[in-house]
């Protein structure tokens, strides 16, 4: 399968990209990306053509599938360009800014029938797994209560974009996302409603709105969910972010840290108390989505997946900024 790279500016294309490459069914046949360094970074290694637009890539080129690494204001006119001409994108989170962007690109997937996915990584990641697997053989039970935290390192070079409200998508769609796809995914349920307040302590003047949102989601099967994300964690830190995860169900309970130190704890009337062996870490991403495009299929993260959780992020943001008023989602 042909695959594009549209962008490598931003987020986690590098590691997108190192999946393309490491895919076996697949071939990287253009980049498009203006700032020459980058370019020669990722072609140093991977001779591959350059494009001066994604219609000219599309033209030339002629790829089945977009691989985006785009500031998050790029990001809706690129899916509604490979929607016209019938292409499937792999995404880096987040999908975009507001809800008018989410509808544009809707009805883009709609008519066209193309497939979106965004890359996700820690449903492949080894605490995750191991979390699921709990989840799936009953040892909580019916789960109740979910708290899911997302801490982060600004950086000492964050971009420009973090700091313009007319681009950023925003503290708590951009870092949480992850942990709003984890609850869709580990409950099967969906989000019907959320109230979310937000702060800002650390970064006083620097143009973000908040720099820690928190917000409190109601689920379909009657469950709820807390998820926080912010921009306080020390820069001593040895790690990025240090996700926790609490989970309580009828059954039994889950205590989750990943990435700074994975672990998990399992407490459970079925099956005791027990520290689940950690499976390897699943990161054949493109060439999984491959395989389900090959097949006519969904991705493992599919459409509807990187939809609703668009839709869920932005509306915990349109919360924050309205001092918690409770939104529903129909």
């Amino acid at each position: 399968m042909k695959i594009g790279i549209m962008g490598v500016h931003y987020g986690h294309i590098g590691g997108m990209f190192r999946s393309a490459v490491q895919a076996n069914n697949g071939e990287i046949v253009g980049i498009v990306e203006k700032n020459d360094a980058l370019y020669e970074k990722y072609t140093a290694e991977n001779k591959i053509p350059r494009y001066t637009s994604l219609n000219d890539m599309i033209d030339q080129a002629k790829p089945d599938l977009i691989l985006e690494g785009l500031s998050h204001e790029e990001k809706t006119d690129v899916i509604e360009t490979c929607a016209k001409a019938g292409i499937h994108v792999l995404l880096d989170k987040p999908l975009c800014r507001t809800q008018a962007e989410w509808q544009r690109i809707q009805t883009a997937v709609e008519t066209s029938g193309i497939k979106l996915s965004t890359y996700f990584t820690s449903r492949s990641h080894t605490v995750f797994i191991a979390l699921r697997e709990a989840i799936l053989n009953g040892d909580l039970g019916e789960l109740v209560s979910l708290i899911s935290t997302h801490p982060h390192k600004i950086g000492n070079n964050p971009p420009p974009l973090y700091f313009d409200a007319n681009k950023y998508v925003g503290t708590f769609h951009d870092l949480a996302g992850h942990g709003v796809d984890q609850i869709r995914w580990l409950t099967g349920a969906e989000y019907t409603g959320v109230h979310a307040l937000g702060t800002l302590k650390k970064h006083i003047g620097s143009g973000l709105t908040f720099d820690h949102v928190q917000a409190s989601y109601q689920l379909s099967n009657g469950a709820l969910a807390t998820v926080t994300a912010d921009w306080l964690t020390p820069k001593d830190a040895k790690s990025f972010g240090d996700t926790r995860f609490i989970i309580m169900g009828t059954e039994g309970s889950a205590h989750l840290r990943a990435y700074a130190n994975d672990h998990v704890l399992i407490v459970s009337n079925k099956s005791g108390t027990y520290e689940p062996t950690l499976p390897p870490s699943r990161e054949h991403f493109v060439q999984n989505m491959i395989d389900a495009l090959s097949r006519g299929e969904e991705h493992f993260i599919s459409t509807n997946d990187t939809l609703s959780v668009a839709k869920a992020c932005i509306a915990a943001e349109q919360s924050a900024q309205q001092n918690g008023t409770f939104i529903t989602m129909p």
